[in-house]
């Protein structure tokens, strides 16, 4: 198993909000590499697009999301998706999921500064034969934390109780601590919580690499 893999009981929150939780995952000095990184690459980094499900379009839209993106890992792509694919097996073993692709799609650095925020969402598009099964985020930053707030909230699916009124929605916030990777269902609903950044430095920012492991093609249509 993966180093970082043998998550406690704790990080699996109960069926309303499943997610598992790896620490330690590339390591102090792979954190310092990737803090190097985005403070070299910080001109490519370019404004983070939402996608409107009913048009099918692409937008900015600051009062839904607000954070800046770049596709770059450097030398840091292939050992990041090295440790997703170690621990793919004790995922889905934990979430009891039915097998998904081995390779994690759409590698990508976000950065959120001072203001930032992502409104509630889902993860999944309107693509039946690349539909997203789990999201995973690594969080990055530099320590201590010269940000507040950033939580990831994972809100679970409502519950209908006996007499059929429906229950209050559940919800877990997790804080984003360094070289930690959150893995969790991508259909359901999630937020980041706004951030603070005093220095409003960039390099002070909540900084994350996300990606997405997709369903197996089982030859249905």
């Amino acid at each position: 198993m993966a180093r970082g893999a043998e998550a406690d009981s704790r990080d699996v929150v109960a069926a309303r909000c499943p997610h598992v939780i790896f620490r330690d995952v590339l390591g102090a000095r792979a954190v310092a590499g990737l803090l190097a990184h985005v403070a070299a690459t910080e001109a490519d980094f370019t404004p983070r697009e939402v996608f409107n499900r009913e048009t099918g379009q692409r937008s900015i839209d600051v009062n839904r999301r607000r954070s800046v993106w770049n596709r770059d890992l450097g030398e840091f792509a292939a050992p990041f998706a090295a440790y997703v694919c170690k621990i793919i097996e004790p995922t889905l073993d934990r979430l009891q999921l039915p097998d998904v692709l081995p390779e994690p799609k759409g590698l990508e650095i976000n950065a959120y500064g001072d203001g930032s925020q992502f409104g509630a969402h889902v993860d999944n598009i309107n693509r039946v034969a690349k539909l997203r099964m789990l999201s995973c985020v690594y969080y990055f930053s530099v320590t201590p934390r010269p940000f507040s707030g950033g939580e990831l909230r994972i809100h679970s699916l409502p519950t209908l109780s006996a007499g059929g009124s429906g229950g209050s929605p559940a919800y877990v916030d997790i804080a984003p601590e360094p070289d930690t990777m959150v893995v969790f269902l991508s259909w359901l609903r999630h937020e980041v919580r706004p951030v603070s950044v005093p220095s409003r430095a960039f390099i002070d920012s909540r900084f994350t690499i996300n990606c997405w492991l997709h369903r197996a093609d089982t030859g249905a249509p």
